[in-house]
């Protein structure tokens, strides 16, 4: 009998800790409906800053066209939780 490896599971509080050290706020500002321009004021530079910070942690790939979609914390997780192909852990 083989053991099968467990799917990843994303951390979502600590990928809101990423986004928020990326933003340089702290996490409890990083909320799931928080928009990141008109809320956080994020900009492209940052956006992409975060793109960067999320793409080494959690080793996945966030092309141009979906940066700009990135409008909240939600985008972002759901985006994660895909790419690594797990459940949200929390």
């Amino acid at each position: 009998m083989s053991v099968q490896p467990q799917s990843p599971v994303l951390d979502v509080e600590e990928l809101r800790a990423v986004v928020a050290d990326a933003l340089e706020l702290p996490v409890e500002e990083v909320t799931d409906d928080a928009r990141f321009k008109e809320d956080l004021d994020v900009d492209s530079l940052i956006s992409l800053e975060i793109a960067v910070r999320v793409e080494e942690r959690f080793g996945i790939r966030i092309d141009d066209a979906e940066l700009t979609e990135l409008g909240s914390f939600r985008h972002v997780s759901a985006l994660v939780r895909d790419r690594v192909g797990g459940r949200s852990a929390a």
